[in-house]
């Protein structure tokens, strides 16, 4: 298709994966049965599949989906931050942000900031040394913190598209 850049994802899955992916997404557990049924192919079909999709790393494994609600309190933030600009610097940056304990997600943007962080710590003290950690790489320029005061939505099976 004209405009749209070639998926890599098409060179090994077909439609019968995406369809299981998706079921997969919306059960939210590898529940063999209750797929098999959705899309209409068999237990071993999907198994197989499964399979298949993590022994050539597509899918690195499973995570429960966890409702927020039911945990100890917690605090989340959204950190934007300027990173000093220099040679591979968005890996480096990004290596060092991941290493960070309670940063759970890095994006590398395009605009007045180099990256997006998500952070989820145990209290606003917790979310303070999270930041101090940030603020004391040598790569980083500044960030400016955000503290989340709700959450309204918060599902991850909604970032995975499949088709």
């Amino acid at each position: 298709m004209e405009g749209h850049a070639p998926n890599p994802a098409d060179d090994f899955l077909d439609e019968t994966d995406r369809k299981i992916l998706k079921s997969l997404l919306k059960i939210g557990d590898v529940k063999l049965r209750e797929i098999s049924d959705e899309i209409g192919v068999s237990k071993s079909t999907v198994h197989n599949r499964l399979k298949r999709m993590r022994d050539i790393n597509f899918l690195k494994g499973f995570y429960p989906l966890v409702n927020q609600e039911m945990l100890p309190e917690q605090v989340t933030a959204v950190s934007l931050i300027r990173a000093r600009y220099g040679p591979s610097y968005s890996e480096i940056v990004a290596r060092d942000l991941g290493q960070i304990e309670g940063i759970w997600a890095v994006y590398y943007v395009m605009g007045d900031n180099d990256f997006v962080v998500l952070i989820r710590g145990k209290s606003r003290a917790d979310i303070s040394r999270i930041v101090d950690r940030i603020s004391n790489l040598e790569s980083i320029e500044r960030s400016s913190t955000i503290l989340v005061m709700n959450v309204f939505k918060e599902d991850p099976r909604e970032a995975v598209r499949t088709d």
